[in-house]
C-alpha cells in the first residue's frame, strides 16, 4: 500500500507540474479542467544553473495549460518556469491572453523579484467573440499591472494577416482603439504592435504599429541549418528593418523545429537547432539585432493543428530538459 501510494502521488505529482492536458479527441494532448489555479508557490528561491546564461535578448513562451476553454495553468507551474527563464533572458513574449496567462506570468515575475519585462498578445482569429474575450481579459490585467513597469508592449494578434482571418483594415483600426484606450488608462507607454511574416510588413502596419514585429523562419525559407544565421540577418535586413524604415524592428520570431518536419533542404532535428543557436543567438547579440527566440518549452496541445512537427519547437522539452547546449554570450541589462 505505501508503494501504490509512492507511485499515484508521484504520477499526480507529474501531471500537475509541466504536464500537458487532453484535448477532447486528440490522444497525446492536454487536460485542463477549466479552473486556474492562482495559489502562491511555497518555493521562489532561483537556484543558479552553471548551464544557463542571460543570452537571450527575448524567448517567446506559451504557459502549459493556457488553450481556451482546457484552462488548468497555475501560479506555481508558472513560477517555476520562470525561475529557468530569468536565467536565460531579461524578456517574453506570449501569444494569448487565456486562462489569466498574463496575470500569471507577471504575479510570478513580482514573486521572483527578477528584471523581466513582457509583451502581452491579445489574440486575433475569425471569431470576434476570441477577440472580445482576449480584450477584456487584457483590460483588466492593465488596471492590476499597467504601472508595473513590466509590460513593455501590447500585441494585437500574432500572423492574422497571414492566417486572413480579418482584413487588414479590420487588424489596423483595432490596433488604434486600443491605443487610445491605453491612454485613456494612463498608460501610453505601453507600445502597441501585431507581428506577422516579415513578407506582410506594409506601409499601412508601419503606420499603425509603434515597433516592427517581424517573424523570420528560416526554416520556413527552406534553407538549411547551417545557412539560417545568414539567411536571417540578410532576410531582416533587407526586408524589415530596412535604412529607410521609420520605426524600430524587432525580429519577433526566429528559431528550428526538433522533429518531425523537412522543407527543401531544412531538416527538423535537435542537432539543426544547435547550429541555429550556435550561429544566430551571439551574433545577433554582437550585432545588437533585438530578437524573441522561438521558442522556451515544447508545446503538445498543438498537434490538435494536424503537425506534429508544431510540437517541437522548445528550446526545451515540455518537463523542462534542455535539448541543446546554450550560447554564453549575455545581453546587455
Amino acid at each position: 500500500l505505501i508503494l501504490v501510494t509512492l507511485i499515484v502521488g508521484a504520477i499526480g505529482y507529474y501531471y500537475t507540474h509541466r504536464t500537458p492536458p487532453k484535448y477532447p479527441g486528440v490522444s497525446s494532448a492536454p487536460t485542463g479542467n477549466g479552473a486556474v489555479d492562482g495559489k502562491a508557490p511555497d518555493n521562489t528561491t532561483i537556484i543558479p544553473d552553471p548551464r544557463y546564461s542571460r543570452s537571450f535578448y527575448g524567448i517567446g513562451y506559451t504557459p502549459l495549460n493556457t488553450q481556451y476553454p482546457w484552462c488548468g495553468a497555475s501560479l506555481a507551474n508558472i513560477t517555476e518556469d520562470l525561475k529557468i527563464l530569468s536565467q536565460l533572458t531579461p524578456r517574453l513574449r506570449l501569444y494569448g491572453q487565456d486562462c489569466q496567462q498574463a496575470d500569471l506570468v507577471l504575479q510570478a515575475i513580482k514573486l521572483l523579484n527578477v528584471k523581466m519585462t513582457v509583451i502581452l498578445t491579445v489574440w486575433v482569429d475569425s471569431n470576434d467573440t476570441t477577440f472580445q474575450r482576449q480584450y477584456n481579459s487584457m483590460l483588466n490585467t492593465l488596471k492590476t499591472y499597467g504601472n508595473d513597469g513590466n509590460i513593455e508592449a501590447v500585441s494585437i494578434g500574432n500572423e492574422v494577416l497571414f492566417r486572413k482571418d480579418v482584413t487588414p483594415q479590420v487588424l489596423f483600426q483595432r490596433m488604434m482603439d486600443f491605443r487610445a484606450t491605453l491612454q485613456q488608462m494612463n498608460l501610453s507607454k505601453i507600445k502597441v504592435v501585431t507581428s506577422d511574416l516579415g513578407s506582410n510588413i506594409s506601409p499601412a502596419m508601419i503606420q499603425a504599429t509603434d515597433i516592427v514585429l517581424a517573424n523570420v523562419h528560416p526554416f520556413f525559407a527552406g534553407v538549411s541549418a547551417q545557412q539560417g544565421a545568414n539567411w536571417t540577418f540578410n532576410y531582416f535586413n533587407q526586408t524589415d528593418a530596412t535604412p529607410a524604415l521609420p520605426k524600430p524592428a524587432i525580429i519577433s520570431e526566429v528559431g528550428w523545429p526538433t522533429a518531425n518536419g523537412t522543407n527543401q533542404g531544412a531538416v527538423a532535428s535537435v542537432p539543426n537547432l544547435q547550429i541555429i543557436a550556435d550561429t544566430f543567438v551571439c551574433e545577433a547579440n554582437r550585432r545588437q539585432v533585438p530578437y524573441y527566440f522561438f521558442e522556451a518549452f515544447d508545446e503538445p496541445w498543438k498537434i490538435i493543428t494536424g503537425s506534429d512537427m508544431e510540437t517541437h519547437w522548445g528550446i526545451m522539452t515540455v518537463d523542462r530538459q534542455l535539448k541543446i547546449k546554450l550560447p554564453n554570450c549575455p545581453v546587455p541589462p
